[in-house]
């Protein structure tokens, strides 16, 4: 602990400033790491994972709000299970209506 003091400035006031830009720092950081995971969890594109990531690299918190409501909805890995999902079932033109049964009533 003394170590990393030693680095930080005497001034008390120097080092909240130091202390409020490591944290910044370290926050910046963060959301970098979690735009690429996840952007390359929800695209393919090459491109699209660069400007994204790029986005949050430049403007740090404004371009990661800005990469949550431009990322797709799902990830790859879910689009592809919808797609088997969907090419297992039967459309429901396919189907043919059955008829309902009779309903019995009460009294009968």
């Amino acid at each position: 602990m003394q170590l990393f003091l030693s680095v930080l400035s005497a001034d008390p006031t120097a080092r909240f400033l130091q202390l409020l830009l490591l944290g910044a720092g370290s926050v910046a950081v963060y959301l970098i790491c979690y735009t690429t995971r996840d952007i390359l969890l929800r695209s393919r594109s090459f491109l699209y994972q660069a400007l994204s990531i790029l986005l949050v690299t430049i403007l740090p918190v404004v371009g990661f709000f800005l990469y949550l409501l431009i990322r797709p909805a799902r990830t790859v890995r879910e689009r592809e299970l919808e797609e088997m999902v969907r090419s297992l079932l039967p459309s429901p033109k396919e189907v043919e209506p059955q008829p309902a049964p009779a309903r019995k009533e009460k009294g009968e």
